[in-house]
């Protein structure tokens, strides 16, 4: 694994607490600040719960890590396609191209609102149209949220100077690096890495060539991004 060219948030090894407040001066955090407790209060006041809202956890963690390979592989990683004579691109995509370009430009690590919204409004649906009940189905959407911080939160300190400390973030850390400076191919997961070692892109990192393209994700011009993220 190459190393990287500079570290965030000035460079200095910062300490978890100095991370966290650094993540709450960036876009996504602060609107999961906001919507979040809404969901959550929003909940509460529905009322109605029973024991078919706790399925919502194993169907989220059986949900999650095939999610974040699917969306990792296919949507942050498409690339332009001509259809109809045309470039067709995902805005989405043009940002994740721009964060593999400088990994520690740290607002590129989140979720574009516009990409957030669109999310929240699809799995929200999908809860709705599918749970037996709808206050079961406003519990998946409060998991799904929760879900999605994680994720954000996971991301965004993979991409600071902090250093880990548990086994689990290690790994997590680690292969997550592994990603973005040996082969973009592998470790696609960020909270997981479940989905990896079942779709077989969880290889020994030994074994792994170095791919030119890590930082490029082969799309060799520079990005001109849609506005800010």
């Amino acid at each position: 694994m190459t190393t990287h060219e500079h570290e965030p948030l000035g460079g200095k090894n910062p300490t978890l607490g100095q991370a966290a407040r650094a993540f709450f001066t960036f876009h996504s955090p602060r609107i999961f600040a906001v919507v979040l407790p809404l969901l959550v209060a929003t909940r509460v006041a529905v009322g109605g719960f029973t024991w078919s809202d706790l399925l919502v956890v194993p169907i989220l963690l059986a949900v999650q890590p095939f999610a974040e390979w699917l969306i990792h592989v296919y949507i942050l990683h498409f690339k332009p396609t001509r259809l109809f004579g045309r470039t067709f691109d995902l805005q989405i995509a043009k940002f994740h191209r721009a964060h593999h370009r400088d990994p520690w430009r740290l607002e590129l690590v989140f979720i574009p609102r516009r990409a957030g919204w669109l999310g929240l409004a699809m799995f929200s649906a999908a809860w709705f149209l599918l749970a037996p009940t709808p206050q079961m189905a406003l519990s998946g959407v409060v998991g799904s949220v929760v879900a999605a911080f994680l994720y954000e939160w996971t991301h965004y300190l993979t991409h600071t100077g902090y250093k880990p400390k548990g086994e689990f973030y290690r790994r997590l850390w680690r292969y997550h690096r592994l990603h973005h400076f040996k082969n973009e191919h592998y470790w696609q997961g960020v909270t997981t890495h479940l989905g990896d070692r079942i779709l077989g892109t969880m290889p020994d990192h030994a074994g792994v060539p170095n791919s030119p393209t890590c930082r490029t994700l082969g799309i060799e011009a520079p990005t001109d991004l849609p506005g800010p993220p």
